[in-house]
């Protein structure tokens, strides 16, 4: 049946002398690394079977050669980079495989070792190679990438492995890698410093510590991020297109984030899934009251500043924070979706985002004059030693920038006039 697909696929592409014989056959799958199995989706029922048998027999073997700091967990998540908590009910149990929501949402590849020691870089998926926010910014604080869903393709992971692979080779360093075995998710071989493993099907709900709360956290503090933006707009009384939210505020929202994630929460997250052994060997599970709470002021609570009594209500706010936690993030190919990507050019250019009436970039002077305001605000009126070194470091940094600025400029003039 799969030599009949695969001269099926050879004619669509106008191959016409392709015969997918049983010797071709073979040789594609030892080239590419295939094993018979069956990718099952993490709405599946657990099977706690393997989910035990795995921790038991498989992962100590696995976990042997490497240290907590070089055990690492990879998963993506989506994310309704726009969505107020007003729309949660009208949205809940979206997938967002198409509908209204679908031009609103990102992917999140968030990964981080078992210590909590390094959280890497999150890759962020969006849409359009170069959103029209992006005009002016030399630098972004994640990895972004792009299709035209938004999701996780095996191109793009097998990118990004391979990518920090050369990098942990730089570093002679190695680690070892799991993740799930969502189709997005290939077998990539001839890794020199990752060891990549995949959890059993049917377990990554109780057995991906991404899964055990580390994603949730992440989404909690993001959405608190965009509920603040929010107030302050409306605090300032600022215009309409100040209280849009682009791609470029949402990957400066999520990754403010995942850098207040806790390390003790990571690490915890991991002991739940039972990747920690006790000093008999097996699997420590550990209680929900040890997960320790990234901000201890309820979501529920910041409901007050939105003049909207309907918010306030917890169960409302719970659901707010997994209103995609169900979303997709990549799919099983098709017969038309894959002769579709092979052969459609993908849209690069700055489309899938609402226009944006662009603020003007403001110049260095006026970064600096800005630096010296807050400076004064820190000093005068707030007793916090950490705030008041963090604004000072800004402050002569941004200094920096304006002096090194000015001084190219005054060069420039000079060579102008020599010449």
């Amino acid at each position: 049946m799969l030599q009949e697909k695969a001269n099926g696929f050879a004619a669509r592409f106008g191959i016409l002398d392709f015969n997918c014989s049983a010797s071709w056959f073979s040789r594609f799958k030892v080239r590419h690394n295939i094993v018979a199995g069956k990718i099952v989706g993490e709405s599946s029922s657990v099977d706690q079977n393997s989910t035990t048998n795995w921790l038991i027999s498989v992962w100590p073997n696995l976990r042997r050669q490497f240290s907590d700091d070089e055990i690492f967990n990879a998963d993506e998540t989506g994310l309704f980079y726009k969505l107020m908590p007003d729309k949660t009910l009208k949205f809940k149990g979206e997938n967002c495989s198409g509908g209204k929501l679908s031009k609103d949402r990102i992917t999140v590849m968030v990964t981080v070792n078992m210590s909590g020691t390094e959280k890497k870089k999150l890759l962020i998926i969006g849409k359009s190679q170069k959103p029209r926010c992006f005009k002016g910014v030399k630098s972004l604080p994640v990895n972004y990438a792009n299709n035209r869903k938004a999701w996780m393709t095996s191109e793009l992971f097998e990118k990004w492995l391979r990518d920090w692979d050369r990098d942990l080779v730089k570093k002679k360093k190695k680690i070892l890698l799991l993740v799930d075995n969502c189709p997005a998710h290939p077998n990539v071989t001839d890794l020199k410093s990752i060891t990549l493993a995949f959890l059993p099907p049917n377990t990554t709900s109780v057995l991906q510590p991404m899964d055990q709360g580390i994603i949730r956290s992440l989404k909690m503090n993001f959405r608190k991020n965009l509920v603040l933006k929010m107030i302050n707009c409306l605090d300032a009384n600022e215009n309409h297109s100040s209280t849009k939210v682009t791609v470029l505020d949402a990957i400066l929202m999520v990754n403010d984030a995942w850098n207040k994630m806790s390390q003790s929460t990571i690490h915890n997250c991991f002991k739940h899934a039972g990747f920690i052994e006790s000093h008999n060997g097996l699997p420590i599970q550990i209680s929900e009251h040890e997960f320790d709470e990234e901000d201890d002021t309820p979501l529920s609570l910041w409901s007050r500043n939105l003049n909207s009594d309907s918010l306030a209500a917890p169960e409302m706010w719970e659901d707010y924070v997994d209103i995609d936690s169900g979303l997709l993030t990549s799919e099983e190919p098709t017969d038309e979706n894959i002769v579709q990507n092979i052969s459609a050019k993908e849209q690069l250019e700055s489309d899938g985002e609402e226009e944006v009436e662009e603020a003007p970039l403001p110049t260095a002077e006026e970064a600096l004059k800005a630096a010296k305001l807050l400076s004064r605000f820190v000093h005068s009126d707030i007793e916090n030693d950490n705030l008041t070194i963090a604004m000072s470091s800004i402050h002569n940094s941004i200094r920096d920038c304006f002096y090194n600025k000015m001084k190219k400029q005054k060069q420039t003039k000079i060579t102008d006039y020599l010449q």
